[in-house]
């Protein structure tokens, strides 16, 4: 488990590469060896506390617990929240449009209403954008009646649909058992926040015509953020005994636990980001496919947004190699 990631662009032999280089180190869990599942289930989101809710909820799978709905409501609140400061702060900032705040405060009491309120801040209008044709969303993108609309419109506008276009199967059950008996990814797979809309009509349409785009990738966050907003629940996860999944903001989350006599004997956790910053992973991938130019520092900061590493990403590049490469 990693604790940080250095993402260096360098071209020092005249040939610009990508190096990704893992730092630190995080959590572990062993300190849950020896103590009683109802203990390790309420220390789990104490301990990982970035998606606080959705470790909760695959704890208590993973241990045999009873599912908690109020770490089923916390995990929904956690994404809006993580999707909402990339959507109307992070993506703005960067492409040189004002942060929608007024809009963001909207998160701070986290009561249906203020969702509601967000949610038509967001939109501007009560299109049902996963349910769209790629059509009806460019019709919405025009009218520009919402921040986040004309910010998009933007991005369509300035993005070419090869840039950082990347794809990796989503991790089966076999996966994802064979990497937490490894401790690692044995696999080369992806999981995102786009993973539950992938079969939504707006991104299969938008999917065929020009594959997992940048775009596609920053709009599945808005389609999450919608679902969230909206209050709506995740379909339930089939897991075999002794293993937890939950939905995070950055994708699927896996916990595995071994009880015996009532005492955790072995405790094993898989974070969405241990697929997708494996070596030769989604997020290597996306990089190389990224145009060497002017550009290059932005696209690079999108494609770490949509993404969304599970850790602290520093970026350093050599803008003036890069411009002229």
């Amino acid at each position: 488990m990693i604790g940080g990631l250095a993402i260096a662009l360098d071209s020092a032999d005249g040939v610009p590469r990508w190096r990704l280089t893992p730092t630190g180190g995080g959590f572990g869990t062993g300190w849950a060896i020896g103590r009683h599942a109802e203990e390790v289930a309420a220390l789990m989101p104490r301990v990982f506390n970035l998606c606080a809710g959705a470790h909760a909820q695959a704890a208590r799978a993973a241990l045999g617990l009873p599912l908690d709905e109020a770490a089923a409501r916390a995990a929904r609140r956690e994404r809006a929240r993580d999707h909402a400061v990339a959507l109307l702060c992070d993506w703005p900032s960067l492409l040189g449009h004002a942060p929608d705040r007024a809009a963001l405060a909207g998160l701070a009491n986290g009561s249906e209403d203020s969702m509601r309120r967000l949610r038509d801040a967001v939109l501007g209008s009560d299109i049902d954008l996963a349910g769209s044709s790629i059509e009806a969303m460019e019709h919405w993108l025009a009218d520009g009646r919402s921040p986040t609309a004309r910010l998009l419109a933007h991005i369509r506008a300035t993005l070419d649909p090869a840039w950082g276009r990347a794809e990796l199967a989503m991790p089966d059950a076999a996966d994802i058992a064979a990497a937490l008996d490894a401790g690692e990814p044995t696999s080369l797979r992806e999981t995102t926040a786009a993973d539950p809309w992938r079969a939504a009509p707006l991104l299969r349409e938008l999917h065929a015509r020009e594959g997992a785009s940048l775009f596609l990738r920053l709009l599945a966050r808005l389609l999450d953020l919608l679902a969230c907003l909206d209050g709506a629940p995740d379909a339930p996860f089939l897991a075999p005994p002794g293993i937890g999944l939950a939905r995070a903001a950055r994708g699927l989350l896996a916990h595995r636990a071994r009880v015996v006599g009532g005492l955790v004997a072995d405790y094993r956790v898989l974070s969405p980001s241990a697929w997708n910053l494996a070596p030769g992973g989604l997020l290597a991938r996306m990089l190389a496919a990224l145009p060497m130019s002017g550009q290059t520092p932005m696209l690079a900061r999108l494609v770490v947004s949509c993404v969304n590493p599970c850790v602290p990403v520093t970026l350093r590049m050599e803008p003036r190699e890069v411009a002229h490469a």
